[in-house]
């Protein structure tokens, strides 16, 4: 149980499939199904209907999207009268969300109970001809032959009912598990093309995965995230497609993330990546500031995408240091990227069994190397965040990068509070770390 200020920052409002916000005054924002024909039409007596209603609601912290669409349904019976000629329409009166408990299980999984009340009116009607009469100048004595008529098209209601709907719903949502596997090698400075020989065998040895069997994957050249325009994959072979070749002994990393359901089926992901490049002046970046030789699509809505990763200069960036609407970037620090200073936003979405979006929460914990291997929530960077290291194990995955460059799990190892690092030689002093916290919730 969370305490009523807790309860106060959890909203629930109706949404569309893809989790937009509607006004129940909408026509289309709650649909009306008839399920049985109108078995009596033309009788001078009332019909029994039964009806389907269907729509979506979704939960909210803070004007922030926090769960993928849920669907309610119910069904209802009506009479009333309805000739053959009419159709019935619905109309939804004061519709109210309420959170009636929420609830937090030991791995931070989120349970709702939610009760979602509102007034339906149906009428028949049907459109009807009405033949008036039309007077020039209503003083003006006319006979009943001369006076012109107007025939009018009207809708004519033949009956009316009201019904109320309390519908309890509970969402419950589940993390859903990763499986990280990460193909590390050096450049040699000559090849453009990477096999499973190449592999260091010391952090991993299963080569280059099928791409086709994971959530997605991406590609770390000498640090920095590159484009999917730069390289193709296929398993046990990475080919670099740009006209230089990595620098001798540059670390080529594959990340290959794989997100499964409960039934063991591969949930699939979409990549995509928003390149532009620094002027050096600026800090809003729009669509039109693309680089179109690695893309066209500008910078997504991110209502419509599970998480958001920022790379400015191949280093991955604090939440608090930017913002993203659809088709723009702003950047909320002081200094200026400099001029020619690569700037990637990654695109990460993650769908379910039925096509919906699954949701991430991310965490980074930021600290400044200072040659020793342990890192505790007391080195964290307040200015970028102040929870600490999260316990690893109510997150779906995590990533950790020194001086910009996302690190095999061999090298270090993460537990509630505490960050060891397990290599030889400890980073150089005031090298950034990151240890990113990626949590992907999907409905029970």
């Amino acid at each position: 149980m969370v305490s009523s200020t807790r309860l106060s920052t959890i909203d629930c409002f109706l949404t569309d499939k893809n989790g937009y916000i509607l006004s129940p005054s909408n026509p289309n924002a709650i649909g009306y199904v008839l399920t049985t024909l109108n078995s009596n039409a033309g009788h001078k007596r009332k019909t029994n209907f039964k009806v389907a209603i269907k729509g979506y609601i979704s939960l909210f912290m803070d004007y922030k999207r926090l769960s993928a669409p849920i669907p309610f349904e119910i069904y209802k019976n009506i009479s009333l009268y309805a000739p053959q000629e009419s159709c019935l329409s619905f109309t939804t009166r004061n519709l109210k969300c309420f959170i009636d408990d929420i609830i937090y299980t030991k791995n931070n999984s989120l349970k709702v109970h939610i009760k979602l009340v509102f007034g339906t009116v149906v009428r028949s009607a049907a459109q009807a001809d009405l033949t008036v009469p039309v007077l020039e100048d209503p003083d003006d004595k006319i006979s009943d032959s001369e006076i012109k008529k107007v025939c009018l098209s009207v809708t004519q209601v033949f009956d009316k009912c009201f019904f109320k709907n309390d519908i309890d719903i509970t969402y419950q949502e589940d993390t859903v598990r990763a499986e990280v596997y990460q193909y590390n090698a050096l450049a040699d400075g000559t090849r453009n093309t990477y096999t499973n020989q190449d592999e260091l065998t010391q952090y991993g040895n299963r080569g280059i995965l099928d791409p086709g069997k994971v959530s997605y994957h991406t590609l770390f050249g000498n640090g920095a995230i590159q484009p999917r325009a730069n390289y193709d994959i296929e398993k046990g072979l990475l080919t670099l497609k740009t006209e230089d070749v990595p620098p001798k002994n540059a670390p080529i990393i594959i990340s290959f993330v794989t997100f499964k359901d409960k039934k063991g089926m591969i949930l699939p992901a979409e990549v995509y990546h928003y390149n532009a490049i620094s002027d050096g002046m600026k800090k809003e970046f729009t669509s039109a500031d693309e680089l179109q030789s690695y893309g066209s699509n500008g910078i997504a809505d991110p209502k419509q995408v599970s998480l958001i990763n920022l790379y400015i200069n191949g280093v991955l960036q604090p939440a608090v240091n930017y913002t993203v609407k659809k088709g723009l970037l702003t950047l909320l620090t002081s200094d200026i990227p400099p001029k020619g200073v690569p700037i990637t936003l990654e695109f990460i979405t993650i769908k379910g069994v039925n096509g919906q979006i699954l949701k991430a929460n991310t965490y980074t914990y930021n600290t400044l190397a200072h040659e020793k291997r342990i890192y505790t929530n007391r080195d964290e960077l307040k200015m970028y965040g102040n929870k600490g290291i999260p316990d690893p194990n109510n997150a779906s995955y995590y990533n950790l990068f020194v001086n910009a460059v996302i690190q095999p799990c061999g090298n270090y190892s993460v537990q509630k509070g505490i960050l060891a690092l397990d290599t030889s030689i400890p980073p150089l002093k005031g090298s950034p770390i990151s240890l990113q916290f990626i949590t992907i919730s999907a409905p029970c």
